[in-house]
């Protein structure tokens, strides 16, 4: 193709590589970035459910619509089995975190969720009538213990290479 004066139009080899070079640096360079990004969101979002699976297990054990009265047993509870977070009642005289279940929502998949002391797994949060968090059993998962000494317990939320964010077991 020719131009106005009989020289070519258009873009040479060379100008294509270079643009095509420096739009490649370009994606190589967003993807940390990107994933960073990414995973960020999933540990906020994975956070958000913890806050909200906790604030609504203390809210209904507050209710004790069970008419509960014993304060050491549990009134409902927190769980977490694998990433699936759950809210439960008990069903009957008994409470599971199979039944019951009045609250549920799926955590991010690269999201970890462990106790700050000790770094084991977290897999429950029980409360008793008045709201205070037990060391008890619910359907064979030991609950986090309630705090000592005045110190409350501390949950770490971790995905990927993000630093811990920490839940103070309300």
């Amino acid at each position: 193709m020719t131009g106005r004066k009989g020289e070519a139009s258009g873009f040479s080899l060379i100008e294509l590589m270079v643009t095509l070079t420096v739009l490649a640096f370009l994606i190589l360079l967003s993807t940390p970035l990107t994933r960073a990004w990414v995973q960020s969101a999933h540990q906020r979002s994975a956070y958000g459910m913890l806050i909200e699976a906790l604030g609504r297990a203390k809210a209904l054990s507050l209710r004790n619509a069970a008419g509960q009265t014993d304060q050491t047993l549990p009134v409902a509870a927190a769980c977490l089995i694998g990433s699936d977070a759950r809210v439960v009642v008990p069903v009957g005289t008994s409470l599971s975190c199979a039944a019951g279940i009045v609250w549920s929502s799926t955590l991010p998949e690269d999201a970890k969720v462990t106790l700050a002391t000790g770094g084991g797994a977290l897999s429950c949060v029980a409360y008793n009538e008045r709201g205070l968090a037990l060391d008890a059993t619910v359907g064979g998962l030991h609950c986090t213990p309630a705090p000592n000494n005045g110190q409350q317990a501390i949950i770490n939320v971790i995905v990927g290479n993000e630093n811990a964010l920490t839940v103070s077991i309300p």
